[in-house]
């Protein structure tokens, strides 16, 4: 079954991808927010194009809980 992720879970996402070390690939944040390269990658192309909708409190991915916010997570 495919993963769907919230606006929110994707936004974030991007802002810790594009706010990461140096020394830090694009490759290993994505392993470690658990998404593939290539959906991280389109998530920046789509935010830096303004393609993302407003964010919704919607709940799409059961398995992710609050003590794994992208914010909390360190590089």
């Amino acid at each position: 079954m495919r993963s769907r992720f919230t606006q929110s879970f994707k936004i974030q996402s991007v802002e810790k991808a594009l706010s990461r070390s140096e020394n830090t690939s694009l490759l290993e944040v994505a392993k470690m927010l658990g998404v593939g390269h290539s959906t991280l990658s389109k998530w920046i192309v789509k935010s830096r194009n303004n393609e993302f909708d407003e964010v919704t409190n919607q709940r799409i991915r059961p398995d992710m809980s609050k003590d794994k916010r992208p914010q909390d997570w360190s590089l």
